[in-house]
């Protein structure tokens, strides 16, 4: 079932961390190389994702991470009930694998499988 919140992700530029550790006082909790830093939140993680604007898929600057306990199983009944699935594959990142559907307005909402943590 693909209805719990997991992470937030913010694409931001370089000022970014500067920001959110300096004026809004939050910590940096890890950092997976130099682009993608998590900051300490207790709730819902925040990742702070560098990106320049031509290299996104997408104008939108917050990403909902929605839970997945079977990301390939997930994809495969959310192609089958019509939702746009953005990859072919799901893609492997940090704490797993991801894949990104869209909405029926464009927004994107990434599916994030935890399978490093396991």
């Amino acid at each position: 079932m693909l209805n719990k919140v997991c992470v937030l992700t913010i694409k931001v530029d370089e000022e970014a961390l500067e920001f959110y550790t300096e004026v809004l006082d939050f910590e940096v909790s890890k950092h997976y190389g130099e682009n993608i830093v998590s900051l300490v939140h207790n709730e819902v993680p925040i990742v702070l994702e560098k990106c320049d604007q031509e290299g996104t898929i997408t104008a939108q600057k917050v990403l909902l991470g929605i839970l997945s306990e079977d990301i390939e199983a997930d994809v495969l009944r959310l192609r089958q009930k019509g939702a746009k699935v953005l990859f072919n594959e799901s893609r492997p990142c940090p704490p797993g694998k991801y894949n990104v559907i869209e909405d029926p307005f464009g927004n994107q909402l990434e599916l994030i499988e935890f399978s490093n943590f396991m």
